[in-house]
């Protein structure tokens, strides 16, 4: 049996990363097995423990079964200092064990401190292919080693196509928020929506949205979103939408749905600039947008590209043609 080992916040119920879970598995050819750092269990592969002082064990013991590690997601972030820790160690350690670590469909930042860019400097430079999912991201990763090997990739989600939905009449506005409480961003959100003059459906991605959604307008009528395609599929039931997660904010923007952004990072800011969005002062956008057919093109070469690589760095290190 052959191993790759994956490595991201998944088994946390959290719709973007067990979307981008889903997608990479969808994409190993067969005769591959994936072993999974997660906090629950998936029907994919091998899940072993993502958190705690037992799970670097097993994880050691994965990147010496796999020749290759690969990050992807959200990683190397310092809103806390084991978002950094808890990636950078585990790409050095995947190094040490003989596995190559790569990125592909990641997204690294904000990094604040200098101490976490000298420590995400030390990982990176560990790292043999990267293929990130936005400019902010490329501009970070090349500010901290300018010869890398890193490309512009996407977001693995763009494996999954999405159909543009049908204009509706009547005036109903899907909501989705998080919590937040490094600034007033809700308040001002909470504006938004309540001036929308119509009926309001609250889009859980992760279990905590609902609090944001309950605290910062009324409604009981709220949906739980698991899957991306079943995300973008329920848009047909709105005319606008305003998204504060960055996979529910790319769902509606797919889907064709004229969409408000609540960018409470650089992730969701890269949307709305990628789009020729403005926001205002808070990182709110003006109006209700749909994406740009640029947008929708660029991202979807550069999914291929990246996809296309990824296909030849499993050729080049496991043994495809006779399985």
């Amino acid at each position: 049996m052959q191993n790759i080992l994956l490595t991201g916040f998944f088994g946390e119920g959290n719709l973007g990363d067990e979307a981008i879970l889903k997608a990479i598995c969808e994409n190993l050819p067969k005769g591959i097995t994936p072993i999974i750092t997660s906090g629950s269990n998936h029907n994919y592969g091998i899940d072993i423990k993502r958190r705690g002082f037992f799970s670097l064990y097993p994880f050691l013991k994965a990147a010496y079964k796999s020749p290759v590690t690969i990050f992807t997601g959200g990683i190397l972030q310092d809103w806390s200092w084991e978002g950094v820790t808890f990636f950078a160690y585990r790409i050095i350690a995947a190094a040490k064990m003989g596995s190559t670590p790569v990125l592909f469909g990641t997204g690294i930042g904000p990094l604040r401190s200098e101490k976490a860019k000298r420590l995400v400097k030390k990982a990176l430079s560990f790292v043999k292919i990267a293929y990130v999912r936005d400019k902010t991201s490329y501009d970070l990763y090349k500010s901290l080693l300018p010869n890398a090997n890193v490309k512009l990739g996407t977001d693995w989600t763009w494996h999954f196509p999405i159909k543009k939905i049908k204009e509706i009449n009547k005036s109903v506005l899907g909501v989705n928020l998080r919590q937040w409480n490094k600034t007033n961003l809700l308040e001002k959100a909470a504006l938004q929506i309540n001036s929308f003059h119509g009926k309001k459906i609250g889009l859980v991605a992760r279990k905590n949205d609902e609090f944001a959604i309950y605290k910062t307008f009324n409604t009981y009528d709220i949906r739980n979103i698991t899957d991306f395609s079943d995300c973008a599929l329920i848009c047909e039931n709105f005319s606008q939408g305003i998204a504060m997660r960055y996979h529910v904010a790319l769902a509606m923007l797919r889907s064709g749905l004229p969409t408000k952004l609540v960018c409470y990072d650089d992730k969701v800011k890269d949307l709305a600039f990628s789009n020729r969005i403005q926001i205002d002062e808070n990182g709110i956008s003006f109006g209700y947008e749909k994406a740009s057919e640029e947008f929708i093109f660029s991202n979807e070469k550069l999914f291929i590209k990246m996809r296309t690589a990824f296909s030849q760095l499993l050729e080049e290190k496991y043994d495809i043609m006779n399985q």
